[in-house]
């Protein structure tokens, strides 16, 4: 004992004396660290929680500092945590501006009335305790900003579209042709735009028009265009139909952007839960669980993304400790098409230029036959477009133009208003409304409407076109109304199949269309699969061929009646056949039809067409000739297109149309068969016909040879993993450049230069130059090593672009052989190598002793 006494003695004379806090005493080596500042992670509780509960979410850390026996908090870093809990902005506000505040004997620090935070020393733990006024809700982002372009280099894309025919009739051939195209160039987000097309090319009635020659800059939510454009895209907000098919000169600005990425599969009407501790929420539709979501303290939106569309209620309820704490009923409103979930904000663009207006009217046939010179004035535009979202009923959008420009006859000034209304009135129901009035009195409406039937039973839908022309807008008068519906008769009766009917009337012209069909399953086979279909149509129209007054009594109404039944049969491998009758006036025609379609060949469809008349009445009888007609679509991973063609007779024509797309960055090309307008560039250095796959954010395509091209849409990020190609024998190893990112703009090429290595596995045994079977030797390639066994036999992976196997020997000798690969090898056997000792002093010497 007396010992012990003397050891503390003596360790006391050397220790600096204890520090005191509150009702605590500090060891000496926490004293030493305390004075110097240490950081400690802040944990949020609500206040309403017992005091022993010890909560375990993270929300900020913290720095405190001991000076003259007291603790003091130095600052609160509330960033580079991931926030599961939202505070309020007050919150977070007084959280940041915390500098040096003292804690009291408590060790207590008030924030506010409903905020404090609290210090354990003994275990260092730091609450930030809240009540329900300091903590906001966690949303659910619904819209968010695309990043800047990962490209960085100049680059360019252009889309072609290309068709041609050829007719032959009473022994007299014409042709013609068409090119369209379509070059985006860009530099990061900067782009520009070309599109034109060539009509007759090679003949003397060709013409070449450019339809959009601009430059464009969308990013970071807002839009410019500059440049020449056509009231058809110079931006989605403004609807110019006062303006016809004329071209502006101009630019456009405006806040409606592409880079704007919406969540279009919530509710429009959000649901709010809050929850005093972590816990669980249960969504029930008329007692069935629809989903179960996991929450930590705080009040947060429940995700309603994978709820079923419709207007309905819902119950949710709240649990802590599979206790139920709260119970409430939501509101689900989700349309079939939430077209915009951007919900109170104000879309706007502002828009003008130099105006090419087009005066073609449609209002006699004197203009029709006008020189095109004749038809176009040069003038002024100024306008401005509006756009907003209200989570009103199933969703409400207003959309609406006002602009103002000259260059009609005169030259007068016009003032056009044009405003779109769509509401959803229920999910089922949808209402649209477009209206234009000018100030020449020119008014035109336009009202259609679409109902789906509840449990499947079909639809039903009707539109209302009228216009009144004014003295100056040349717009075409139109007086149209239109009709009809689909009908699932199966849920009536599951025997029966689905019923269509439709009209419409043309008021202006004096034409309208009647059309029924019938269709169902018969049979069901597991070779195939036979349907019907039965319909009558009949069209009346004005036959205005020899008059140019729609009072002229020249004008001859002029009839069509048609009944058809057909019988189709599907077949495995996507094989279709079809066979029927039909009738027009009494002429009845008997026709049949094949198709089908390949997966992964060149040819991707062909069908073929063959009809003969069987009756005839003698009026508007066609020849008695059998007709012919078929065709075959082609897709390459460079272009694709389709040749088609028919013959009746000595009658015949011929039709082929091409598409794709060139790609150019870094002095390189890469070709396409679709028309898209960025995409991505691999560079994989893989030999012969090598594969591999490209999986972009989670679509898997095939990349073949040294370059392969992958379009895709701009305005999007993809992440992209490179792998083996599942369907392919390939062996492929990713040493760099296997996880990419990219985010691209319109003319955007990004450019991936992997290291990839193509592997082959081979078999063999392999003999000194002496014939001395190598035995345990170390055998090395660029990408593998493996050691013989007592037959001198290997097996190992070699890399294609260096087929060599190299011995090493314990001395490190180097003995080498070359493998003589097929371009289609994939695995092999190479049999007995011999390899050659490279020409050193000490190989040498070894081949001599092995003599």
């Amino acid at each position: 004992m007396v010992g012990l006494i003397a050891i503390q003695s003596v360790y006391s004379e050397e220790t600096p004396p204890l520090r005191r806090v509150g009702t605590l005493v500090l060891p000496t080596v926490l004293t030493s660290v305390l004075e110097n500042g240490l950081s400690i992670p802040v944990y949020l509780k609500y206040n309403k929680q017992p005091l022993d509960l010890k909560s375990s979410q993270k929300v900020a850390d913290a720095i405190i500092y001991l000076h003259e026996n007291k603790l003091y908090i130095k600052e609160i870093n509330l960033s580079g945590n991931t926030q599961l809990t939202e505070l309020t902005e007050q919150t977070k506000t007084l959280l940041d501006t915390i500098r040096n505040k003292e804690l009291d004997e408590d060790l207590v620090y008030l924030i506010a009335n409903n905020a404090s935070l609290k210090l354990d020393l003994k275990s260092m733990y730091l609450e930030l305790l809240v009540d329900g006024s300091a903590i906001g809700t966690k949303k659910i982002v619904r819209s968010d900003i695309l990043g800047g372009s990962t490209v960085d280099n100049l680059s360019s894309v252009l889309s072609y579209r290309f068709g041609t025919y050829y007719n032959e009739y009473d022994g007299q051939g014409n042709s013609s042709n068409y090119l369209t195209l379509n070059s985006v160039s860009s530099l990061k987000e900067n782009h520009f735009i070309l599109n034109a097309s060539a009509y007759g090319i090679g003949t003397n009635n060709s013409n070449f028009e450019v339809y959009r020659a601009l430059y464009e800059r969308d990013h970071s939510g807002y839009r410019f265009a500059a440049g020449m454009m056509d009231t058809w895209s110079i931006q989605s907000i403004a609807s110019l139909n006062g303006l016809n098919t004329s071209k502006i000169y101009g630019l456009s600005y405006g806040n409606l952007s592409n880079t704007v990425i919406q969540n279009t599969s919530l509710s429009l009407t959000p649901i709010n839960v809050f929850l005093p501790s972590a816990g669980t929420v249960q969504v029930y539709r008329e007692g069935r669980l629809l989903s179960i979501q996991n929450f930590p303290l705080g009040s947060h939106e429940v995700d309603t993304s994978n709820l079923p569309s419709g207007s309905y209620s819902v119950d949710v309820k709240t649990f802590v400790n599979g206790e139920e704490i709260n119970s409430t009923v939501g509101q689900i409103n989700k349309s079939f098409d939430n077209r915009s979930m951007n919900i109170g904000k104000l879309n706007w663009q502002v828009f003008g230029g130099m105006l090419k207006y087009n005066k073609f009217s449609y209002r006699n046939q004197s203009e029709q036959d006008a020189n095109i010179k004749d038809r176009e004035s040069n003038g002024w535009l100024l306008g401005i477009a509006l756009n907003k979202d209200y989570a009103w009923l199933s969703g409400t959008s207003f959309r609406s133009s006002i602009y103002a420009f000259t260059g009609n006859d005169n030259n007068e000034q016009n003032l056009v208003t044009e405003l779109a209304t769509n509401v959803a009135v229920t999910p089922e129901l949808s209402v649209n409304l477009q209206t234009l009035l000018a100030s020449d009195s020119t008014f035109q409406n336009t009202l259609t409407a679409s109902y789906s039937v509840p449990k499947g039973y079909g639809s039903v839908w009707g539109s209302r076109e009228y216009t009144d022309l004014g003295r100056k807008l040349a717009i075409q008068k139109r007086d149209y109304y239109s009709f009809g519906s689909s009908l699932n008769l199966k849920q009536i009766y599951n025997k029966l199949g689905y019923l269509t009917l439709s009209y419409s009337k043309d008021l202006e012209r004096k034409n309208d269309f009647m059309s029924t069909e019938y269709s169902q399953d018969l049979f069901n086979f597991k070779y195939a699969t036979v349907s019907f279909r039965a319909g009558m149509q009949r069209n009346t129209f004005t036959d205005s061929s020899t008059g140019s007054d729609s009072n002229n009594d020249f004008y001859r109404a002029q009839k069509n009646n048609d009944k058809y039944i057909y019988f189709d049969v599907r077949l495995p491998l996507s094989k279709w056949f079809s066979a029927g009758v039909s009738s027009r006036n009494d002429n009845l025609l008997a026709t049949a039809a094949y198709r089908q379609s390949f997966n992964d060949h060149f040819i991707r469809n062909v069908g073929l067409d063959v009809s003969k008349q069987i009756r005839s009445s003698g009026e508007g009888s066609s020849s008695s000739d059998a007709s012919f007609s078929g065709y075959a679509a082609y897709e390459h991973k460079f272009n694709s297109g389709s040749l088609s063609a028919s013959a009746i007779g000595s009658n015949y024509s011929l039709n082929y149309t091409s598409q794709g797309m060139i790609a150019y960055t870094e002095k390189k090309l890469a070709l396409s068969a679709n028309n898209l307008e960025s995409g991505v560039m691999i560079n994989t250095g893989l030999k012969d016909k090598g594969k591999m796959s490209a999986i972009v954010n989670g679509q898997t395509y095939q990349v073949s040879g040294n370059r392969s091209f992958i379009p895709l849409s701009p305005y999007k990020e993809y992440t992209i993993e490179l792998a083996n190609d599942k369907k392919s024998l390939d062996s492929v190893n990713i040493v760099r450049g296997r996880h990419n990112k990219v985010t691209l703009y319109p003319g955007n090429v990004a450019v991936l230069n992997p290291e990839v290595q193509q592997m082959v596995t081979v078999f063999g045994r392999i003999y000194y130059p002496s014939g001395e079977l190598a035995k345990k030797v170390n055998i090395n390639n660029h990408i593998g090593k493996t050691v013989t066994d007592e037959n001198g036999e290997f097996s190992l992976d070699v890399d294609k672009r260096y087929p060599i196997l190299t011995l090493i020997e314990n001395n490190g000798v180097l003995c080498e052989a070359a493998l003589k690969l097929k371009p289609s090898d994939r695995v092999v056997w190479v049999g007995d190598l011999h390899c050659e000792m490279k020409k050193t002093s000490s190989q040498t010497n070894l081949l001599e002793a092995r003599k």
